[in-house]
């Protein structure tokens, strides 16, 4: 079993105020946690990020990641040089405080010879209630600061494409920037400002609820988007498009747990409390039969054995996400290990 191109996710922050109507932590932002760095944990999160199968350092939150920037810093310094970090943001701050935020980005990766793409967040959930917006501001810093470290692009779990479309465009416009979107597969799109390239990616909406307008892809299509995106069968673990094999997805939480993303049933560790490395995770990702079968055995392969049997269905026409349906098999008895092959 191979394992190569892995992807880091660290969740630096369960604090947020914008409240969006799908977030599914919505109820630890009051009241949640802020990650800070011990000493072990610098180390652990210091040899996750410099080994060299990781491919990417995705930043992110059960919250928003801008109200642990210095944490955010301070992860970025413990890079040795030639990574690729990943910032998701709604890019709520005033725009004084969102360029100061990209220069010290800028400054810290440019040291450390690293890049640093900015993913905004840009969808009717986010739009809607963040009052300084950074779309338009961001491809302005752009073309004008030309910061050599930084990258924009943009997400979105809109339904309804158009919104994201037409709202960039139009927002882009009002900074006198004149941008078109081509249409480039299921889930993505790309924004073409003067000659420069911006990537939109779609995530499939987690949980529709009643009455949410038609157009998000049901799980089955979800999947089938993703194995167009990669050429190749939908597994769990890092998708590298084909030929290449496929890495690990390694979420570290808030509080410094260790979990296999979209596996969250099963704990690996603390980043403050154990030594945490590639070597040993892919040895449990090798050795564990229900990890196993996850990361070799293509999901709808998996799911066929549930074919009309209750709650299981229910679930599957809710989650519309491999990595949340997962979540939810473990939350009931014995339904998650049948999906490991006899």
């Amino acid at each position: 079993m191979n394992l190569q191109g892995h992807l880091l996710y660290i969740d630096i922050t369960q604090i947020c105020g914008i409240g969006c109507a799908f977030c599914m932590y919505s109820d630890k932002h009051k009241s949640g946690m802020s990650m800070e760095l011990s000493t072990l944990a610098r180390e652990n999160l210091s040899a996750l990020i410099n080994a060299a199968d990781v491919k990417r350092i995705s930043i992110s939150g059960e919250g928003e990641p801008l109200n642990n920037a210095k944490v955010f810093h301070e992860i970025l310094r413990l890079s040795e040089g030639g990574k690729c970090f990943e910032f998701i943001t709604s890019g709520f701050l005033p725009h004084d405080k969102m360029v100061d935020f990209y220069e010290t980005t800028n400054r810290i990766v440019l040291r450390n010879g690293d890049t640093c793409n900015i993913r905004l967040s840009a969808d009717s959930n986010h739009i809607e209630k963040v009052k300084w917006r950074a779309h338009g501001l961001s491809l302005d810093y752009l073309r004008t600061r030309r910061p050599a470290g930084l990258s924009f692009s943009f997400r979105s779990i809109d339904t309804d494409r158009d919104f994201t479309r037409d709202y960039l465009v139009s927002e882009l416009a009002r900074w006198g920037i004149h941008a078109i979107i081509e249409h480039h597969n299921a889930l993505e799109d790309v924004l073409i400002a003067d000659v420069e390239h911006f990537n939109i990616d779609y995530k499939n909406l987690v949980y529709p609820a009643p009455g949410t307008p038609a157009g998000y892809l049901n799980l089955y299509d979800y999947i089938k988007a993703i194995e167009g995106k990669v050429n190749k069968r939908f597994t769990f673990g890092s998708l590298n498009p084909s030929p290449l094999a496929n890495g690990m997805d390694l979420t570290v939480k808030p509080n410094g747990d260790v979990y296999l993303y979209g596996i969250e049933s099963q704990r690996l560790g603390n980043i403050h409390f154990n030594h945490v490395r590639w070597e040993h995770l892919a040895s449990y990702v090798r050795e564990t039969p229900l990890v196993r079968a996850l990361y070799t055995q293509p999901l709808t392969d998996l799911l066929a054995r549930f074919d009309n049997m209750e709650p299981v269905q229910s679930i599957l026409a809710k989650a519309n996400n491999p990595y949340w349906l997962v979540k939810e098999l473990a939350n009931h008895d014995g339904l998650l290990e049948q999906l490991v092959p006899a």
